[in-house]
C-alpha cells in the first residue's frame, strides 16, 4: 500500500522505546539518484532534526516510529540544513523536463512505506514514474521528459 507525501506532513513521531511522541513529521527528503526516501524533516525552524530512512521502523497511518530519541539527528551540514529548512522539500516545486519544458508543479508524491522508493511524481491530475525523477533543488525538480 502506498503512501502520499502530504497525507504524511504532520504526522506523529513515536519512540518504540519509551512510547513518547518525539514531534511531526513537516518534510520528505529525497535521494534523488535512487529515487526514494533519504530522511524525514521533524519539527521546524532551528528546532528541526532530522531521521534518516534507516532508522524509520514502522510508518503507519498514524504514526512513524523510530527505535529510540538517538535516531533524530540535528543537521550536520549545509544540504541537511537545507533539507531542515524545508529548501530542498519537492512538493510545491515546478517540475521541469530534461528538455526544459515546464511540466507544472508537483502537487503529491507517492512512495512505498516500506522501503522508500518513489513510486510516482504527481503533477495535476497526472503521474510521472518515480524512476523518472534525476534532480532536485530549491528551485525546481527535473525529470525525464515524458514519452510522446
Amino acid at each position: 500500500m502506498s503512501e502520499r507525501f502530504v497525507a504524511a506532513s504532520g504526522r506523529k513521531v513515536v519512540s518504540r522505546a519509551s512510547a513518547e511522541e518525539l514531534g511531526k513529521v513537516a518534510h520528505i527528503v529525497v535521494d534523488v539518484t535512487q529515487p526514494q526516501v533519504a530522511s524525514l524533516v521533524v519539527g521546524k525552524g532551528r528546532k528541526a532534526v532530522l531521521i534518516a530512512w534507516e532508522d524509520v521502523s514502522g510508518f503507519g497511518p498514524d504514526a512513524v516510529m523510530v527505535t529510540d530519541e538517538s535516531a533524530l539527528v540535528a543537521p550536520r551540514d549545509d544540504r541537511e540544513r537545507a533539507a531542515a529548512d524545508g529548501k530542498l522539500e519537492m512538493v510545491g516545486k515546478r517540475a521541469l523536463s530534461d528538455m526544459g519544458n515546464d511540466l507544472g508543479t508537483i502537487s503529491d508524491i507517492v512512495f512505498d512505506p516500506l522501503t522508500g522508493t518513489i513510486e510516482a511524481l504527481v503533477l495535476g491530475d497526472r503521474e510521472e514514474p518515480g524512476t523518472s525523477l534525476l534532480g532536485a533543488g530549491s528551485f525546481a525538480v527535473t525529470v525525464r521528459a515524458p514519452a510522446e
